[in-house]
């Protein structure tokens, strides 16, 4: 299971037979900051909920907090048509 690597995310296939895992670690900032962003990816897991496999972990980077909501989306789909490759 290799991670296909974006600049801010980094996603692969998980190993459960569902469910989306979120690493955010604390490097990344604040409880505050670190929730926002575990808030955003869930909501873009949602809204792009037939592209996403039913098992996968996304890492995030120290630069996903600093990231745009649009770019985040586009990061995600792009990661994940690599990912089905």
């Amino acid at each position: 299971m290799n991670w296909v690597k974006g600049g801010s995310l980094w996603v692969r296939h998980g190993r459960e037979k569902q469910g989306i895992i979120i690493v955010v670690r604390r490097k990344l900032g604040n409880a505050v900051n670190r929730n926002r962003l575990k808030r955003r990816l869930r909501s873009l897991c949602l809204k792009n909920k037939k592209d996403i496999p039913k098992s996968l972990v996304i890492f995030c980077q120290p630069s996903a907090t600093q990231t745009a909501f649009s770019e985040l989306e586009q990061e995600l789909k792009a990661l994940l048509s690599e990912l089905a490759l």
